[in-house]
């Protein structure tokens, strides 16, 4: 029934950007009420009583709220694309194509001030996505008992705006201002095969990468300190 409803929604709307956002949306709340179970001490008790080790609650946990969900919620994407595509031809006479922006796969140079910082692979991106909120809210299920996804959002908005803080006291310390605007020019110099700029370049890369497995780890340590 979830995925038929799904489905439908796909069917009505399956602009590519509306479509990331409902899969974004829909999996973290999904993968926020893995370890819901813990919210009632008989059923906390019940699971960690399961003659089952710790890792192999998390692993199934992490295949049912990724990999489970991602294959799922890309055949409803797949199966309401075509349906509300060939309805809304039929409907208003169109003879439109279905569209498959979603799994698109050419390569996007992203520039700013004319520094070609990488070549990105929307499906690529849209997956590491996933799976980064699907790692963050997968944790907040550990962490919060109760209203998992709303505390888990929170803790994410105090953890940016304390970021900003930090980063605003080091542009004051360092540049002596709160913007780089007056120094943008100077930057756009920068060669795009500049050995610092393709070292940071990698180096965001490989950070974003391991950041899922990262939280997966922290999930268990923190699933391993449940007592019964």
């Amino acid at each position: 029934m979830y995925w038929g409803v799904l489905t439908l929604v796909f069917a009505i709307v399956h602009q590519v950007d509306t479509a990331k956002m409902i899969i974004y949306i829909m999996g973290f709340i999904f993968a926020a009420r893995q370890f819901k179970i813990f919210a009632y001490t008989p059923g906390g008790m019940h699971y960690l009583l399961i003659p089952a080790t710790h890792l192999e609650k998390l692993i199934s946990t992490i295949l049912l709220s990724t990999v489970y969900f991602f294959i799922m919620a890309l055949l409803s994407y797949s199966i309401g694309n075509i349906i509300g595509t060939n309805v809304g031809n039929i409907l208003f006479d169109l003879s439109s194509p279905v569209s498959w922006d979603l799994f698109s796969v050419s390569n996007i140079h992203a520039s700013i001030n004319q520094i070609h910082i990488a070549q990105v692979n929307p499906f690529i991106e849209m997956t590491v996505t996933f799976l980064t909120i699907q790692s963050v809210f997968l944790l907040g299920s550990v962490y919060f008992k109760r209203s998992s996804a709303g505390r888990t959002m929170l803790s994410i908005f105090g953890i940016f705006m304390v970021l900003g803080i930090v980063e605003l006291i080091l542009l004051k310390v360092l540049f002596g201002t709160t913007s780089l605007n007056s120094n943008m020019i100077s930057l756009s110099t920068i060669s795009e095969n500049s050995p610092t700029l393709v070292a940071l370049k990698y180096l965001y890369e490989v950070i974003s990468y391991l950041f899922i497995p990262f939280l997966w780890i922290v999930t268990f340590f923190r699933l391993k300190e449940k007592q019964v």
